[in-house]
């Protein structure tokens, strides 16, 4: 039976959730700067394939501009005994290029990331097989299409056997 701390946990989670359904949001296109975006992704550890492996994660970013912070976990189910937490402040290229640094259960970590939202790199790769070499505009693909890939390498100062290199998908809000 789930704890009363779980269930209020859900229920708020629900509770951010519904007012984020397409139809109440006005249109947005790329160029909107802003923006908060709920992932999961796999990883997989840099120097073995054996220690820790792979192993699954979640994160929340917040992008603005210039700015983002974020905070997420990893768990390598065969490598170590709890997750990793880790909070994260950086900088970088809007949402494509963001250089972070970070702390949390394992000390210090860095982080590159990038996010791009799914229709347009299925525009761009389209443009690309049929060698079209211009890059998507904004009128290319659907505006409101919220749902983007997340592409992340970790690096983590004392315990170098958990530098990761990751790539999942995200909801963008």
């Amino acid at each position: 039976m789930p704890s009363l701390l779980k269930k209020l946990a859900f229920i708020s989670l629900a509770g951010l959730a519904l007012p984020a359904l397409a139809e109440q949001r006005p249109i947005q296109f790329p160029e909107y700067n802003s923006a908060l975006t709920i992932s999961g992704y796999t990883a997989q550890s840099l120097h073995s394939t054996h220690t820790p492996g792979w192993g699954i994660g979640g994160e929340t970013t917040y992008s603005r501009d210039n700015f983002n912070q974020s905070g997420g976990f990893v768990y390598f189910p065969e490598g170590t005994d709890a997750p990793v937490f880790n909070l994260f402040i950086g900088t970088g290229y809007k949402r494509h290029a963001q250089f972070q640094v970070g702390y949390g259960t394992e000390n210090a970590v860095y982080r590159f990331r990038s996010e791009n939202d799914l229709a347009y790199l299925w525009v761009l790769s389209r443009n690309l097989m049929n060698l079209n070499l211009t890059l998507p505009t904004r009128y290319d693909h659907y505006p409101n299409n919220r749902w983007v890939a997340i592409f992340s390498i970790e690096k983590y100062d004392d315990h170098t056997y958990l530098d990761n290199i990751s790539l999942g998908l995200g909801l963008r809000y």
